[in-house]
């Protein structure tokens, strides 16, 4: 009697080994249809808040209205905004791979735009005085991890366990090189009635990834 109970403990063990996943393996990024989110594939990121949380991301003119162009959030949820690529630091064309929670990524619009000639790469401004506020910006690059680069990568992070939400944070410490770092959720900041993002101790903003139907240039 004991060895048969002994032998449907191991088993249970040994089932629940092969079931757990790797310890400290973060989990893979889940669109709003519960795929993994693909690096080097087209997504969109939407406001979970409908209505009056806004909604898809876009571009417009800095806060001093000239380029580099920052990020911004249309007011009205009928807007998906532009697709976006994320690129982590060991992506190539041959290895892409899946885009994990809390992996470094930089991230790429999709978009023509000719009024400001321009990588389309997300990066931390410079500390805005006059606002009292770190805002995302464009004209940043991909790849070449390292302290020059540190203001040009971003995480994606759960923003609630119930669902596949996430929040953007900046604290690249994992490329950075350096322990001094920038280290703090993303949300909106209202420059007039334009909603930019900017770093945040507040309320970060919540999206979920939709895919979009395009083709990387």
């Amino acid at each position: 009697m004991k060895s048969s109970l002994l032998a449907l403990s191991l088993s249970f063990l040994f089932f629940a080994l092969l079931t757990k996943p790797l310890s400290g393996r973060p989990d893979p990024l889940l669109d709003h249809d519960g795929d993994e989110v693909e690096a080097g594939r087209a997504y969109y990121i939407i406001s979970v808040i409908r209505g009056g949380g806004g909604g898809g991301l876009t571009l417009s003119l800095n806060r001093n209205g000239s380029c580099p162009l920052d990020v911004t959030q249309h007011s009205l949820d009928i807007f998906r905004g532009y697709p976006m690529f994320f690129f982590p630091t060991n992506y190539s064309s041959e290895n892409r791979g899946h885009v994990h929670e809390s992996m470094d990524v930089n991230i790429l619009f999709y978009a023509n735009i000719i009024s400001c000639n321009e990588p389309m790469v997300w990066k931390v401004d410079n500390y805005d005085e006059k606002r009292g506020a770190w805002f995302i910006t464009t004209n940043g690059v991909i790849g070449n991890p390292g302290p020059q680069t540190m203001k040009n990568w971003f995480k994606f992070v759960k923003a609630d366990i119930r669902d596949n939400t996430y929040k953007i944070v900046h604290c690249p410490s994992d490329v950075s090189g350096s322990t001094v770092n920038l280290c703090s959720d993303v949300g909106i900041n209202f420059v007039g009635n334009v909603r930019h993002l900017a770093l945040t101790s507040g309320q970060p903003f919540r999206f979920y990834f939709s895919k979009a139907q395009v083709l990387p240039s």
